[in-house]
């Protein structure tokens, strides 16, 4: 293992663990579940590893190309505990924070703008979508 996860869900290449992690990865709690704004705790089925899933769509009502945001954090399990207790309640200035101190996968597709995956390391501002 990583510092977090494994070579499928936690390597180098960013596409590549996008592909994993969005078709392998095992949801283990929905957190919030509404038409623009999603978080579930997910693991990977190779090691083991948490993470936070985070989707968040902005509907601007024109074009029809809203804007879409998804990020993956990896989590402890002090952190799962943590979050999954919240449930619902999830404290999204907290989750945030512990995207913007550890490498997250993050998928970026700005209304208008070509789509990117990439790996982060910068602040994340978690905010429920519209």
């Amino acid at each position: 293992m990583t510092e977090f996860g494994c070579a499928r869900c936690y390597g180098k290449d960013a596409l590549t663990a996008m592909a994993f992690c969005t078709t392998r990865l095992r949801e283990t709690h929905r957190l919030v579940e509404r038409s623009h704004f999603g978080v579930s705790l997910r693991e990977c089925p190779e090691c083991g590893q948490a993470f936070a899933s985070i989707f968040t769509e902005f509907v601007d009502g024109t074009g029809g190309e809203d804007a879409q945001y998804f990020d993956i954090v990896p989590l402890t399990g002090t952190e799962v505990t943590s979050l999954a207790a919240q449930g619902s309640r999830v404290d999204l200035v907290k989750l945030g924070a512990l995207g913007s101190v550890r490498r997250r996968l993050s998928s970026a597709w700005p209304t208008g703008k070509t789509k990117t995956i990439a790996w982060r390391r910068d602040p994340l501002s978690v905010r429920e979508g519209h």
